[in-house]
C-alpha cells in the first residue's frame, strides 16, 4: 500500500486523468441505479410500503388486482379467525382541481377507514378522522399540481367531489400518483355510472402468514412481492435498466483494469529493476492491486457523494430513488470488479525477465 500510494503520487497527472473518468463512469452507473429504483417505485410504491404481508385474489386473475374480484363472505371468514384482513379496490380515472379544467391522473385505492392498510399522513387527518362526506388523502406528488388541504378535486366521469384530507409520501401505481377514498365513496362512485354496482372487492389484503384455506376454492393467497411484480411494466422496466446498470458497472471495471494494463506495459523497465533488487512477484502485484483498490475506492466515494447531492437538487416528480444500502453494493462490486480485472497486469508483471527488461527499454 505504501508503495502503491507513492506510485500515484508520483505519476500524479496520469493518475487524475483516470480518476476523472472512474468518476463519471460510476457516477452514470449510481445514476442509472438510482432511476432504476425510482422508476420501479413509481410503478409500485402503493403496494410496496403498504403494510400487509400478502393479498387473497381471484386464481383466474393472474395475480393481477384490478381484474380480481373476491367474495364479501371471504372477509367475514377471515376475521371471524382473528385474521387481520381489510378489503381493497384500484381503480385508475382522472380528477380535477375545482374551478380548473385540467384533467389529472389518479389511482384511487379504496380501503376501510381506520385500516392497517390506509398510509399514515405527512399532512392533514387520515379518512376516520376526517369530517367531510367524501375524504381522500392523495400522494404529496399533486401538491406540486396547486392542489393544498381542504381543497375539493372531482371526478369528471362521475361528477363526485372529494375533500382533501391529507397529503402521504411516495404512493404510485403503475406510474400514477395514489388517491386513498373509502370503501363507501368508491362505492357511490361506481354506482355514478352503475346503479346496480354493488361492492365486491378486487382484493383482500393479510396482515401474518398462514394458512387460510382459500386455495383451490377459486382463491388464491398471493405474497407481496409477487403482486409487485405482476403489475403491468414493472418487472420489463425493472430488469432491463438493472441489467443496464451492471453491464455499466462491468464495463467501467474493465475499463480500469485495461488502463492499468497499458501502465504496465509502459513500466516494464522499472518492474525489472524492481525485481532486480530483490523485490518478489508477489510484492509488485500487492502494489498495482493496491493501487487499483485505492483509486477505485476514491472514484466510488466521490461518486457517491455527487450522486446524494444531485439527488437532493432534482426535482420532487424526477423518479428517481437511491437508497443507502443500494448505493453501497452497487459500489461495492464495482470495487471488486476492478480489482479483479487487475489481475491482467499481474500476470504481466509475474512474466518479466529483469534481464531482458533492463537492457531492452521500456515499450
Amino acid at each position: 500500500m505504501k508503495y502503491a500510494l507513492k506510485e500515484i503520487l508520483y505519476g500524479r497527472k496520469k493518475y487524475i486523468l483516470i480518476e476523472l473518468l472512474l468518476i463519471l463512469l460510476m457516477f452514470m452507473v449510481l445514476f442509472l441505479s438510482g432511476l432504476a429504483s425510482g422508476l420501479g417505485r413509481a410503478v409500485s410504491s402503493a403496494i410496496e410500503t403498504m403494510d400487509a404481508d400478502s393479498f387473497i385474489v381471484d386464481d383466474s386473475a393472474e395475480q393481477l388486482i384490478t381484474v380480481s374480484s373476491v367474495r364479501t363472505s371471504v372477509l367475514d371468514e377471515l376475521r371471524a379467525k382473528g385474521i387481520q384482513a381489510s378489503p381493497l379496490d384500484i381503480q385508475r380515472m382522472y380528477i380535477i382541481r375545482d374551478g380548473h379544467s385540467e384533467k389529472l391522473n389518479i389511482t384511487y385505492f379504496a380501503v376501510e377507514a381506520g385500516s392497517f392498510i390506509e398510509p399514515e399522513t405527512i399532512e392533514g387527518t387520515g379518512l376516520a378522522a376526517s369530517s367531510a362526506r367524501d375524504p381522500i388523502l392523495l400522494d404529496d406528488d399533486f401538491k406540486l399540481d396547486g392542489i393544498s388541504l381542504g381543497d375539493t378535486v372531482k371526478d369528471p366521469a362521475t361528477g363526485l367531489s372529494f375533500t382533501v384530507a391529507g397529503f402521504v409520501d411516495d404512493r404510485m401505481y403503475g406510474h400514477t400518483s395514489v388517491g386513498y377514498i373509502t370503501i363507501d365513496s368508491y362505492t357511490r362512485l361506481r354506482q355514478a355510472s352503475d346503479p346496480m354496482y354493488e361492492h365486491i372487492p378486487h382484493a383482500i389484503a393479510v396482515k401474518g402468514n398462514a394458512d387460510y384455506g382459500f386455495e383451490g376454492n377459486g382463491l388464491e393467497v398471493v405474497p407481496k412481492q409477487k403482486i409487485i411484480e405482476k403489475i403491468p411494466s414493472y418487472t420489463a422496466e425493472h430488469l432491463t435498466i438493472t441489467m443496464i446498470v451492471w453491464v455499466l458497472v462491468i464495463i467501467s471495471a474493465v475499463i480500469i483494469g485495461i488502463f492499468n494494463y497499458i501502465l504496465t506495459l509502459h513500466k516494464q523497465k522499472q518492474f525489472g529493476v524492481m525485481k532486480a533488487i530483490g523485490m518478489k512477484n508477489t510484492e509488485l502485484a500487492g502494489m498495482v492491486i493496491s493501487e487499483v483498490l485505492i483509486i477505485s475506492l476514491f472514484a466510488a466515494l466521490i461518486s457517491l457523494a455527487l450522486t446524494f447531492s444531485m439527488a437532493a437538487a432534482m426535482p420532487e416528480k424526477m423518479p428517481f430513488y437511491l437508497e443507502v444500502p443500494n448505493a453501497v453494493t452497487v459500489t461495492a462490486a464495482f470495487v471488486l470488479i476492478s480489482v479483479l480485472s487487475s489481475m491482467l497486469s499481474v500476470i504481466n508483471i509475474s512474466r518479466i525477465d529483469p534481464m531482458k527488461a533492463i537492457g531492452g527499454g521500456e515499450e
